[in-house]
């Protein structure tokens, strides 16, 4: 089955320290431009199959919001400076039961291991972030559950691939990841997961890689990302 991925993640600017709107530096049509509310920062990288390409994709965009604000520093998670800020992924296929589920299986299962609780927790009380969230659209469906996970190259790169591997194994090969999953732990089940997929796509070998690596760090959400994506 081939399908491609497309995301629209947001960020929190500060300047100086002090939280700043988007909307005083970029445009509401551009690639790094503003969300609805016009506070909070809208990524736009388009579509692609392979996970990696897309994670190239948003570092391009990421270069280019530096580039017309230098000044700017920018902070990804779940909840920033008063505001939720999401990480939605738009998949080119129709939503079904079993994708939604294993969409969240595995990428709630990465949230529990890696993000910082007390933002999802604020996220979710404003009524975002809700597990199974999923809107159908034009093109497929946006799964809307998770926070933005602009932190690194690493947390992009890890979340896109298990996106990716999520719908395959729901779609093809018919994985019941909530079964398998049952009452491990999260970050057991992700660690065993390269184990129990059927289909490993060449472009998401690189993101388990990562995901090994990622399950033994404490990541700090609250670090401006610019310096992780190599902008200076």
């Amino acid at each position: 089955m081939s399908f491609t991925i497309g995301c629209d993640p947001e960020l929190g600017l500060r300047l100086n320290g002090v939280s700043v709107s988007a909307e005083h530096y970029y445009k509401s049509n551009s690639s790094c431009g503003i969300d609805g509310n016009g506070y909070t920062c809208e990524i736009r990288p388009g579509y692609s199959e392979s996970p990696i390409d897309l994670t190239a994709k948003i570092k391009t965009v990421l270069e280019y919001g530096h580039e017309k604000s230098p000044e700017l520093e920018m902070l990804a998670g779940h909840f920033v400076d008063s505001y939720s800020l999401g990480g939605h992924l738009h998949f080119s296929i129709p939503p079904t039961d079993e994708i939604i589920d294993a969409l969240d299986t595995v990428l709630y299962s990465l949230s529990n291991c890696i993000d910082d609780k007390n933002q999802r927790q604020k996220r979710e009380r404003t009524g975002y972030g809700r597990r199974k969230a999923v809107r159908t659209k034009s093109y497929g469906h946006e799964y809307r559950t998770p926070g933005s996970w602009l932190l690194s190259p690493s947390t992009a790169l890890v979340t896109l691939t298990l996106g990716k591997l999520a719908v395959i194994g729901a779609k093809d090969d018919h994985l019941d990841f909530s079964q398998i999953k049952g009452r491990q732990h999260s970050d057991t089940f992700l660690s065993n997961l390269k184990n129990i997929l059927v289909t490993i796509p060449g472009d998401c070998l690189e993101g388990l890689k990562e995901l090994e690596i990622l399950l033994n760090k404490t990541l700090d959400w609250g670090q401006n990302i610019k310096p992780n994506w190599g902008l200076f």
